[in-house]
């Protein structure tokens, strides 16, 4: 359980011993509501008409959870960003719904706290694990770790739990696979048709050429013209096609593209997507063809991300973070 965003909720969970979860959309209904998801999700999109349909079966799958699913008896743990501890607890009251004390977190249920641990004695992976995004969640594959942690062992020193924890190296891994994930996904949901060609543009210009879509000089086959110099006559000028799709790129289509570029040129065909093993092996007997598939052309993204316009990092938001360095053997 989270005590919000920002820990709003940490009084109620520490000084009133009682776990709260956010919910305006719907009040004092919703221990009325039958015991369905579907009832919630309709209660969730009459109250709020305007939200994104993305959004109703989460926040509507969040309260019907805490009031259905969590029982008596229960554990549960509480990651205070506050002074990075971890607190381990029992849910000791059935749901109550408390609009007089705090309104925005009117959903309760008591909780007798336990136990109270540094985060720096859990391994890296059960720590990652805990950084859902999500208010309540289940822990599923460090649970066995918390469960021994508080057991009452005496834990572990930070020192040692540090030096024997091999889970950092995968968690690294996930950090960089996870980003990656939301970059491709923005790319097919945010970027996607006509709106792809001036996004792989800025790329190039972020990458040092001058760049423009062609769409509106209705060059057909060729989306973005690349060079280096100002006025782009010397060669060689990239011609760039851009298919954002996800089933693999055959070579008919790829030979097709190729047959617009001249012997001076270079031809790049990006896609967010893949190749089949044909168009790969009619690329690589042509010297002045590069094809970009989807994990390259993320690489690309993410390398010159911080020169990309300001627009498209707002489509494609993303901060720069430290994370654990692989050993060589595993990056």
């Amino acid at each position: 359980m989270r005590a919000g965003a920002n820990g709003e909720a940490d009084s109620i969970f520490l000084k009133q011993d009682q776990i709260a979860i956010p919910s305006v959309e719907i009040g004092a209904e919703a221990q009325d509501l039958p015991a369905a998801r579907a009832a919630f999700k309709e209660a969730f999109a009459r109250a709020n008409p305007q939200a994104r349909p993305g959004s109703i079966p989460v926040s509507a799958g969040q309260l019907f959870r805490f009031v259905h699913e969590l029982s008596i008896g229960d554990y549960v743990i509480y990651p205070r960003k506050s002074d990075r501890t971890l607190r381990w607890g029992e849910i000791v009251g059935p749901y109550v719904y408390d609009g007089a004390h705090n309104a925005a977190f009117a959903h309760r249920r008591g909780v007798r706290w336990i136990e109270r641990m540094s985060r720096d004695v859990f391994s890296q992976g059960a720590l990652y694990e805990l950084g859902s995004v999500l208010t309540l969640f289940e822990v599923k594959s460090f649970a066995d770790e918390f469960r021994e942690k508080f057991s009452g062992c005496a834990p572990r020193s930070p020192t040692d739990a540090a030096r024997e924890d091999e889970t950092e190296g995968v968690v690294a891994r996930d950090i960089v696979e996870t980003t990656k994930d939301f970059i491709s996904k923005r790319l097919k949901t945010d970027l996607k048709g006509y709106a792809m060609e001036p996004f792989v543009a800025d790329l190039f210009r972020a990458m040092g050429y001058n760049a423009q879509a062609t769409r509106r000089m209705r060059d057909e086959g060729i989306d973005v013209v690349a060079h280096r110099d100002e006025l782009g006559i010397e060669p060689p000028i990239l011609k760039i096609q851009v298919k954002a799709q996800e089933a693999n790129i055959g070579a008919d289509i790829v030979k097709a593209f190729y047959a617009m570029v001249h012997d001076r040129d270079v031809g790049i065909f990006i896609t967010t997507g893949g190749y089949t093993a044909a168009a790969s092996e009619f690329a690589r007997a042509k010297a002045n063809l590069k094809l970009v598939d989807g994990l390259s052309f993320v690489d690309l993204i993410q390398k010159y991300y911080d020169a990309l316009d300001l627009k498209y990092r707002q489509q494609i938001p993303l901060r720069r973070v430290l994370v654990p360095a692989l050993a060589e053997e595993e990056a």
